[in-house]
C-alpha cells in the first residue's frame, strides 16, 4: 500500500538516533555555523571561482550572509519546513549557497545534474513536487520552462543569470533581487530562520539525491542530517583534513561523492575552488595547487595514460631512469604500509623522486597531500601507479544511499586492489550470495514515496542491501568484484562478472573503454573502444585509414586487437575470456546517454544503441 506520507518508510532510522546523541552539531547548519565559529572562519577564504581569469575567494564571512538571505528569502515567499527546492546547476559558490539556504529555512534541497535533458528534469520535480527551482543557465531555464505545464507545485524559478525577455508562467526570480528579497526582509524572518535550524532534528531529510539510473527510473534517496553529517565529521580525522587545505571540486556537486567532501572540507574551516569544467582539470590544478582532490577512476585513467605516453616516446634511457624511479617507490609504499621503511630505500627514494617523481607532482600543483577516488572501481595498475609515485591516494566506496562512504582505505596502509576499511559507526556483512549489506548513521531513510523500493532495499533491522558483491578480508580490507545485477548469467550457466574483466582489459594502452557482454549467450564477447591515438603509428605501417568511423570496421584492427585481448586473458577462465568483439568509433560518453555523471557504463543503454553491433556478435542467435 502506497504511503500517505511520501518521507513515511517501514523502519525507524535509529543508528542515526543513536549517532546524534553524542553529536551536538548533527544537522548540516549547525555543522557549517560551528565550522565558522570554532576555526575563526569568518574572515577564512572559502568558495573560490574563475573571475575575469582570475581565482577569487569569497570568505566564510561573505556567503554566511549569501546563505541567511537565500533562506529568509525562501521564508518571505512561503517555503515551509519539508517543502522542496529544486537546483540545476554547475559547480559554483552560488550552489553552497541555495544547498545551505534551504537547509536553513528548513527546506529539502534536490540537487539535479545540469546535464539532464528536459524530460529528466520534469520527471525529478515533478516526482519530488518541488515549490522552488534554482536554474544556473538559460538552457536549464528554457527546460523547465518548456515542461512548467506539468509541475504544479512549482511556484518561483529563480536564475542564476539575466533571464532578459524569458517569460514564464511562474515567478521568475534573478539572482541578486532574490537575495535583495532576502536582504530586505531579513529581520522580519530572522527569528523564524534560528526557530527552523533549532527545530531540524539529525533524523529530519534534508536533501533527495536521485540515483542516475544505469537501469528503471531515477529513485529519490531520502538523506537525512546524520547521514551526510556523521559521514563528514567521520572521515576528517581519517584523511586526515586541515584547516588550511585546498580542495578542487570538479565531480558534480549532484552527486553525493563530491558533496560530502564539501562538507567535510567545510567542517574544518577549509576552502574549496571549483574547477572551470571537466576539461580544464588540469590546468586550474597548476593554478590553485590543490592539497585535496576528489575524483572518479576515469581521471587517473586518464592521467596515468598521458604519463605513459610521454614515457614512451622519451629515450631510453629516460625510459629507464623514469622504470627504476617508479620501482624505488613501490618499494618505499609497500615499506611504508609495514611501517618499515630502512635508510638505505629512504635515500633512494629521496634520489628518485628528485630525478623523476617530483616531475609528476609539479604537474598537480605540487602540494597534493590526499587524491581520494570513489564512483567506480579503480584500475590495480593505476591505483600502483599513483601510490608508486608518491601520491597519497586513497580509494573509497559507498552509494548514493550511503551519503556515501561506507569504507576507504588508510592512508598509511592502503592495500591496493581494495576500498579499503570499513570506517566508524557503520557495520559491513557479506550475505550468503555474497552480496554487501550496510548498516549505520550514513544509511539513507528510504526511496521518497517508493515504499515497495525502500522495502526492497532497506530490511526490518535497517540493513541496506548495496547491490555489490564483495569480499571482507582477514585484515578487515573489503574488495567488490561486481554489482549483483551487472553479473552475466551465460546460457551454461556459468556467472561471470564483467567489471574485472573489462579493468583487466582496459589496462591496455590499445583499449580506451570495454563493454563486457555475454547475458544468456553461449560465450563472452565485447564492445571495444580502441585507443585510436595510440593505434595511429600502426594504423600507418600497416596501411589502414585513420578515421575511426572507417578503422572500426577494418577485420585487419580488430584481428590485432582480438590478439592483445587474449594476451591479457592467460590468467581467466576459459568462459570468461573474450571471444569476439565489435569496435565502436568514438568513446562512451554522459552527454550521450551512455555514462552515468559517475562515468560508469549505463549497460542498458548501450545494449539498446549498439543493438545490431551486438547481434552481429552473435549470428546464431
Amino acid at each position: 500500500m502506497q504511503a500517505t506520507n511520501p518521507m513515511e518508510t517501514h523502519y525507524q532510522p535509529t543508528p542515526v538516533q543513536d549517532w546524534a546523541q553524542s553529536h551536538p552539531f548533527a544537522t548540516l547548519p549547525k555543522l557549517f555555523r560551528q565550522a565558522f565559529d570554532r576555526h575563526s572562519a569568518g574572515s577564512r577564504n572559502y568558495l573560490g571561482s574563475k573571475v575575469n581569469g582570475v581565482y577569487r575567494f569569497q570568505t566564510y564571512q561573505q556567503v554566511r550572509e549569501k546563505i541567511e538571505r537565500f533562506a529568509t528569502a525562501l521564508i518571505e515567499i512561503g517555503l515551509q519546513a519539508g517543502d522542496r527546492v529544486g537546483q540545476i546547476s554547475n559547480n559554483r559558490p552560488e550552489w553552497v549557497v541555495v544547498d545551505f539556504g534551504s537547509m536553513h529555512a528548513g527546506g529539502v534541497h534536490v540537487p539535479l545534474y545540469p546535464t539532464l535533458a528536459s524530460d529528466g528534469i520534469e520527471y525529478i520535480l515533478k516526482d519530488c513536487a518541488a515549490k522552488v527551482a534554482v536554474a544556473a543557465t538559460p538552457k536549464h531555464l528554457e527546460a523547465i520552462v518548456s515542461v512548467e505545464g506539468n509541475l504544479n507545485s512549482l511556484e518561483h524559478i529563480v536564475c542564476m543569470f539575466d533571464f532578459g525577455s524569458q517569460t514564464s508562467s511562474k515567478k521568475l526570480w534573478k539572482w541578486e533581487d532574490f537575495l535583495q528579497l532576502g536582504a530586505d526582509h531579513f529581520e522580519k524572518h530572522r527569528a523564524e530562520m534560528e526557530a527552523r535550524i533549532e527545530a531540524t532534528a539529525a533524523t529530519d531529510v534534508c536533501s533527495l539525491v536521485y540515483t542516475s539510473g544505469t537501469t528503471g527510473e531515477p529513485k529519490g534517496a531520502m538523506l537525512m542530517h546524520g547521514n551526510f553529517v556523521s559521514n563528514a565529521i567521520t572521515s576528517v580525522p581519517l584523511l586526515e583534513f586541515q584547516s588550511d587545505d585546498l580542495e578542487l571540486s570538479f565531480l558534480p556537486l549532484s552527486h553525493v561523492f563530491e558533496r560530502v567532501a564539501y562538507y567535510a572540507v567545510t567542517s574544518v574551516g577549509a576552502a574549496i575552488a571549483y574547477a572551470e569544467s571537466v576539461d580544464t582539470v588540469a590546468a586550474n590544478m597548476k593554478e590553485v595547487r590543490p592539497t585535496v582532490m576528489p575524483s572518479v577512476p576515469r581521471l587517473f585513467e586518464k592521467i596515468h595514460g598521458r604519463v605513459m605516453d610521454k614515457v614512451k616516446a622519451g629515450s631510453p634511457l629516460k625510459q629507464k631512469i623514469f622504470n627504476w624511479a617508479m620501482d624505488v617507490g613501490k618499494q618505499h609504499y609497500l615499506a611504508r604500509a609495514r611501517g618499515k621503511v630502512s635508510n638505505a630505500l629512504k635515500l633512494q627514494y629521496s634520489f628518485a623522486h628528485k630525478l623523476a617523481l617530483q616531475k609528476l607532482h609539479a604537474e598537480t600543483g605540487g602540494r597534493i597531500r590526499i587524491f581520494a577516488s570513489g564512483g567506480a572501481p579503480l584500475r590495480k595498475d593505476v591505483g600502483e601507479f599513483f601510490l608508486s609515485a608518491g601520491f597519497t591516494l586513497t580509494e573509497g566506496y559507498g552509494l548514493t544511499e550511503t551519503s556515501p562512504v561506507i569504507s576507504f582505505n588508510p592512508l598509511r596502509s592502503p592495500k591496493n586492489g581494495t576500498v579499503g576499511k570499513v570506517i566508524p559507526d557503520v557495520q559491513v556483512k557479506i550475505a550468503e550470495d555474497g552480496e554487501i549489506i550496510c548498516r549505520g548513521p550514513n544509511v539513507m531513510l528510504g526511496y521518497f514515496n517508493k515504499p515497495q523500493a525502500t522495502r526492497d532495499a532497506i530490511d526490518e533491522d535497517g540493513w541496506f542491501h548495496t547491490g555489490d558483491i564483495g569480499i571482507l578480508d582477514a585484515e578487515g580490507y573489503l574488495a567488490i568484484t561486481d554489482r549483483k545485477k551487472d553479473l552475466l548469467v551465460m546460457s551454461n550457466g556459468k556467472n561471470v562478472a564483467p567489471q574485472p574483466i573489462e579493468q583487466l582489459l582496459q589496462s591496455s594502452p590499445l583499449l580506451e573503454q570495454v563493454v563486457v557482454l555475454g547475458d544468456n549467450k553461449k560465450f563472452i564477447a565485447a564492445l571495444v573502444v580502441p585507443s585510436y591515438a595510440n593505434l595511429k603509428e600502426w594504423c600507418s605501417q600497416n596501411g589502414l585509414p585513420t578515421d575511426p568511423t572507417q578503422l572500426c570496421n577494418e577485420p585487419k584492427l580488430i584481428e590485432y586487437l582480438q590478439a592483445e585481448i587474449n594476451k591479457l586473458s592467460v590468467d581467466l577462465s576459459a568462459y570468461e575470456r573474450v571471444k569476439a568483439i565489435a569496435l565502436l568509433p568514438g568513446e562512451l560518453t554522459q552527454d550521450s546517454g551512455e555514462l552515468t555523471p559517475t562515468l560508469k557504463v549505463k549497460r542498458k543503454v548501450v545494449n539498446q544503441k549498439y543493438a545490431d553491433k551486438i547481434a552481429a556478435l552473435y549470428p546464431e542467435d
